[in-house]
């Protein structure tokens, strides 16, 4: 299964929604590319970043999760943003599996939220520890004719120091290459699916008590890419 060490940037306190304020100027939470001082949303709106008191890389390309404040908006084609938070993407290529563990794996953490874009499952993961970097993330799948299943791998083991920190990871899993295989039973019996493909997805979380359990989400449907 590969596995992605995640450098993370430390957790900011990211703008909740997408909320007007007034008729001209928005802040929001947005995840798409940046690059050259310019974030292009999911959705395709491109903004240039004016302001960045944080210092966040805004020239290298990448994808990330970003949260803004517009300035007064006065032309819909040109728009200028301050950064708030920024968090870079950790991409997991998934690894096609026959079954899926029944018991809790690996070590927990929490899915606060997770998302359709285009190209992408996006999630957002909050997790426990003090060396971010000794954390790792990798996700398997199962697929049948009625779901496609991710679940979450999560080792944070190599994390000795003690703390009790909670850090969070923007994670976004492909969807649009053809060699993952997420519609891979329609392949296989040559037939292309006609309706979007229900999603779930799993991860290993705490009771209260402190024990493991699973936990599972259905993360709505997603309509197989015309290239594959």
């Amino acid at each position: 299964m590969k596995k992605l060490i995640l450098a993370l940037l430390p957790v900011l306190a990211l703008l909740g929604g997408c909320n007007k304020q007034d008729s001209y100027l928005y802040s929001g939470i947005e995840a798409g590319t940046l690059g050259g001082g310019v974030f292009t949303s999911d959705n395709g709106t491109k903004m240039t970043v004016v302001g960045n008191e944080e210092k966040f890389d805004i020239t290298s390309t990448r994808r990330v999760l970003i949260s803004y404040q517009t300035h007064p908006i006065t032309d819909p084609v040109h728009i200028d943003i301050d950064v708030h938070g920024l968090l870079d993407a950790g991409i997991l290529e998934p690894e096609h599996a026959r079954s899926l563990p029944e018991d809790p794996s690996g070590s927990p953490c929490q899915v606060t939220d997770a998302w359709f874009s285009e190209t992408y499952l996006n999630i957002l993961v909050n997790f426990t520890g003090k060396e971010a970097d000794k954390h790792t993330f990798s996700v398997a799948y199962t697929v049948d004719e009625e779901n496609l299943t991710f679940r979450l791998g999560h080792d944070g083991s190599q994390d000795t120091e003690a703390g009790n920190g909670t850090m969070t990871v923007f994670l976004c899993i492909p969807m649009y290459e053809p060699a993952l295989s997420f519609d891979q039973y329609a392949q296989s019996t040559g037939q292309k699916p006609e309706r979007p493909i229900p999603v779930q997805l799993q991860w290993t979380a705490r009771t209260l008590e402190g024990g493991p359990l699973t936990l599972q989400e259905r993360k709505g449907s997603y309509q197989t890419p015309a290239v594959n």
